[in-house]
């Protein structure tokens, strides 16, 4: 009976985690798109702890997919899936400052791993640089990819 038991309780609990991720991923506007559609370009956008607090990001173009998130430190981060290549990723401060990012267009895509980029951002500076992890070990520096856009 302890065994009958545990078996309809783990499978109760598998139903309902299963039912918590398809209603997030519907919820979250991705259901025109299929919320199960598997994509071979996923691209994360992180920002380092110099970048301000008021920063927002977002995605744009035929084919993407963007989530826009705060992690623990105030910092947004972006995750593009979808036509990550074609994404115009565009962010903007609070004080009418407006940023382009152009790392994911020359960035190289697997279908095993996310590509996540991050900026290290400088204050004043006019073009920052990102970092590419890809496959999660393989560091590339993407100089001026992080642009003011004036």
């Amino acid at each position: 009976m302890k065994k009958l038991t545990r078996i309809i309780g783990a499978g109760l609990l598998a139903l309902a985690a299963l039912a918590m991720i398809a209603g997030d991923l519907l919820a979250h506007g991705r259901a025109e798109a299929g919320p199960f559609t598997p994509t071979t370009q996923k691209f994360v956008l992180n920002f380092d702890m110099f970048a301000p607090s008021d920063l927002s990001c977002e995605a744009t173009g035929a084919g993407v997919r963007s989530k826009a998130t705060r992690d623990l430190a105030g910092k947004p981060v972006l995750r593009v899936t979808g036509n990550a290549s074609g994404a115009d990723i565009q962010c903007a401060r609070a004080d009418g400052t407006r940023y382009r990012v152009t790392s994911n267009r020359t960035a190289s895509f697997t279908p095993s791993a996310p590509t996540e980029a991050t900026v290290t951002f400088e204050r004043g500076q006019p073009a920052m640089t990102t970092v590419l992890r890809i496959q999660g070990h393989e560091d590339v520096y993407d100089f001026k990819s992080f642009v003011r856009v004036d």
